[in-house]
């Protein structure tokens, strides 16, 4: 294991997720949330709350990627406690299956297939040091998230959570570790604080690295 860094920081510069058939409206939506999100500092669950009293309806699949979340089904569960969220399934990125959320119950005008792009430049900061290359680097070698997950494992990297979404496009990186761990990966756990200036939050987040 290589020396343990004490935070990380994400300076997002550009991040953005566009559907192909993306209306104005639900743009403008989601553009006043991810403005009310960063000025008010809201915590995960607040910003999961609402986008989804905000938007018409949002996917599974983009909530991570423009919401920064971690365990996003444990928050819709935890949701749910407190709001009716109705769902249904659709289709997202040519043959994966996904979930639309909203609290209406008409999903009349809702597709059922979703097509998604990202873009994004990220500077991840260890220490003060540029520590970026390395996971583009491993973006690069692959299209298939868990593909990169594996790869950047078994290339001696430490992957927080944020770095599994960011960089990879994994969103459940857990799931993605215990997978790996079944396939013989010695993958240990501990918790690093992030920051990252979308949410100009400093929270506690799941560093995965292989034990040597």
């Amino acid at each position: 294991m290589t020396a343990e860094p004490l935070r990380i920081d994400y300076i997002i510069e550009k991040h953005t997720i566009t559907e192909q058939s993306e209306t104005p409206r639900i743009a403008s939506q989601w553009q006043k949330v991810l403005a009310e999100c960063q000025q008010q500092r809201l915590g995960s669950e607040e910003r999961l709350r609402l986008a989804l009293c905000s938007v018409d309806y949002v996917t599974s699949f983009e909530l991570p990627f423009r919401l920064l979340l971690i365990r996003t089904p444990q928050l819709i569960d935890a949701i749910r406690k407190e709001l009716t969220v109705h769902s249904k399934l659709v289709t997202i990125n040519d043959g994966k299956r996904g979930t639309v959320y909203s609290l209406t119950s008409d999903f009349a005008g809702v597709p059922d297939t979703f097509h998604y792009k990202r873009s994004g430049k990220i500077r991840r900061l260890t220490g003060g040091d540029v520590t970026t290359d390395r996971y583009i680097g491993i973006a690069r070698q692959t299209t298939e998230p868990r593909n990169r997950l594996r790869l950047a494992f078994t290339s001696g990297l430490q992957v927080t959570a944020l770095d599994a979404l960011l960089f990879f496009g994994v969103q459940r990186v857990a799931a993605d570790v215990s997978v790996l761990r079944k396939e013989g990966l010695n993958i240990g756990l501990r918790h690093i604080d992030t920051f990252d200036s979308a949410t100009q939050a400093v929270r506690s987040m799941p560093l995965y690295f292989v034990e040597r």
